[in-house]
């Protein structure tokens, strides 16, 4: 059986991208009044996010936890936090990666921080 030959040349690919599209503006009912909102400021907000992670663990939603708790740390200076937890780091960051178990006694801590600075 002889060996299949395959096309040297791509092929084009195309797909629909928003370059070719012209910006799409919502529509607003008559008399309605948009607003800047910028979820940064809640994410900052210890107390917010306290209230989010208790809400989480009561539904028991670790991934919940896991996410909120992330996005709070991507929105402040996790030097200051660590030092506020008590926990290393190391710890800190490690909490951070995509596959983290982190212990109870580290999520207390972080939890604890929070809950003292809101």
């Amino acid at each position: 059986m002889g060996k299949i030959q395959t096309s040297k040349k791509q092929k084009k690919f195309s797909k629909n991208t928003s370059k070719d599209k012209e910006t799409v503006k919502p529509h607003l009912k008559a008399g309605s009044q948009a607003y800047d909102y910028s979820a940064a400021s809640e994410l900052t907000n210890r107390k917010f996010i306290s209230d989010a992670i208790a809400d989480a663990l009561l539904d028991g939603d670790a991934d919940a936890v896991r996410e909120i708790l992330l996005a709070h740390l991507e929105q402040v200076h996790k030097d200051h936090f660590y030092k506020d937890a008590g926990i290393s780091r190391r710890a800190l960051f490690k909490l951070m990666e995509p596959n983290a178990n982190p212990t109870l006694e580290s999520l207390a801590k972080v939890c604890k921080a929070l809950a003292e600075a809101a």
